[in-house]
């Protein structure tokens, strides 16, 4: 029997007290935003909703870091990579049995409104303990209130964003990176790169991730998205006044210019 790929839920983009700022960019490069969420935890978020995964703006009101702790030394851009879980007590058992360093289940949510109506989006997650990822935050989401999320209108984007295809990992030390994703996810999820370097990737539906050996600061960089048409990427780009590059497949935007994230847009997902 094969096993079920691991889903990937979503991907966080840190901005600390610069909300609007962050939210401005993600507009100006095609996006549509969920209106603001105010989370029981005390932060503050905004989502870019796509087929079947999200890219989660988040911050703290009035740059106040004290109600996030975690949030405080994290960096502005891309700095949380998030699995989807079915039950997040099977999950907790499940990490814990291979080794994986988290913390205990957390429930938490938000205030929304969908139709017109007033919800509760509830959410239980698993979170690694802090400094398990030299990179950034790893940890596991279950959705009580899928659908309060996966909202069909706010999956309509300017630019034709479809998902997340692809993320990239930079790190100094592949081996004990190698070592937290098998512990969460399983070795079936890990594949290596044919490369003399260390690198590793971690395959998800739909995203692969890819983790490179750096001698740089460890850290979350650039996202792939499929997206309809790079001819509409770029129209949109080109109103924005957003600058950006070509590859012939690829249609990138450098990471000064979308919140300290590399936004790749492309056509089809990234070949494995």
């Amino acid at each position: 029997m094969i096993a079920k790929p691991v889903a990937f839920d979503h991907a966080v983009v840190t901005v600390g007290g610069r909300m609007d700022e962050a939210v401005a960019v993600f507009r100006r490069l095609g996006f549509q935003v969920t209106p603001r969420g105010y989370h029981t935890l005390g932060s503050i978020n905004h989502l870019v909703v796509l087929g079947s995964t999200y890219v989660e703006l988040l911050g703290v009101p009035d740059g106040n870091a004290a109600v996030r702790p975690e949030l405080r030394d994290a960096p502005e851009g891309l700095s949380g990579l998030v699995f989807r879980s079915d039950d997040a007590d099977a999950t907790h058992a499940a990490v814990v049995s291979r080794g994986a360093p988290v913390q205990p289940v957390q429930r938490f949510g938000r205030p929304v409104i969908v139709d017109g109506q007033a919800r509760d989006a509830v959410f239980r997650t698993v979170r690694t303990v802090p400094g398990s990822s030299a990179a950034g935050r790893v940890y596991f989401c279950e959705h009580l209130t899928a659908e309060l999320v996966w909202h069909g209108p706010w999956q309509r984007h300017d630019n034709g964003a479809l998902d997340l295809v692809a993320i990239s990992v930079r790190v100094n030390d592949p081996q004990r990176e190698r070592a937290l994703f098998r512990a969460l996810l399983g070795e079936a999820a890990i594949a290596d790169r044919g490369r003399d370097d260390g690198g590793f990737e971690v395959r998800t539906d739909p995203v692969r991730i890819v983790v490179a050996r750096s001698a740089a600061a460890p850290a979350m960089t650039a996202l792939a998205i499929r997206v309809r048409s790079l001819e509409r990427v770029s129209q949109v780009l080109v109103a924005s006044g957003v600058d950006f590059s070509e590859s012939g497949d690829a249609l990138t935007v450098a990471a000064r210019d979308a919140f300290n994230v590399e936004m790749n847009f492309v056509e089809r997902p990234c070949a494995g």
